[in-house]
């Protein structure tokens, strides 16, 4: 059975839906390279150089920038599809549910979906306001940031911000905290 790190953060913790006994699991994707030829998929060791890149199918992301594109890159021309597409270029940036296929070998789902979860508020440049009680969220308050429009609420005994409703104070999206994602492969 496939075991999957438990890191996930909130912060655009992109995920890979991987299929392993016949159970779609999530493999949580932190930046560094992946061959995605094995399922599920390997991280490469050493540095990247061009043997590496073009016998590997890799995921990469800009180390350290919030925000930044997933690229997929594949070495073989036709080796990897994304919606039924070949690579054309060898890479591609990768939306929400892209489906990869590796050859004729196994299927991928992208997601960048992320998890609602209560952890201490770090703080931000300027003031930060509950959008539910409409006091301000002081640095290691404990807050969920909402995965959907990115809006933090407060969430402890004192303050249930985030709980309070069946969904954010400023956007669908759903606050229970056991929901786990609201998409997943098996949908199709």
């Amino acid at each position: 059975m496939l075991t999957m790190p438990a890191n996930c953060t909130v912060q655009a913790m992109a995920h890979m839906w991987v299929k392993d006994d016949d159970v779609w699991a999530v493999l949580s994707l932190d930046g560094d390279p992946l061959s995605l030829r094995s399922n599920p998929p390997l991280p490469v060791r050493g540095s990247l150089d061009k043997a590496d890149a073009a016998s590997q199918v890799i995921s990469l992301r800009a180390p350290g920038l919030t925000g930044a594109p997933w690229v997929l890159m594949a070495g073989a021309k036709g080796a990897v599809r994304v919606n039924g597409i070949a690579l054309a270029t060898g890479m591609r940036v990768l939306a929400d549910r892209d489906e990869i296929r590796v050859g004729s070998s196994h299927t991928l789902f992208f997601s960048a979906e992320s998890l609602a979860r209560i952890e201490p508020f770090v703080g931000a440049n300027q003031r930060l306001f509950c959008p539910r009680c409409k006091q301000e969220i002081v640095k290691e308050a404990m807050a969920v940031m909402c995965p959907a429009c990115g809006v933090w609420h407060h969430q402890s005994d004192d303050l249930p911000c985030w709980t309070y409703s069946s969904s954010c104070a400023l956007c669908p999206q759903p606050t229970d905290l056991n929901a786990g994602y609201r998409w997943t492969p098996e949908e199709l």
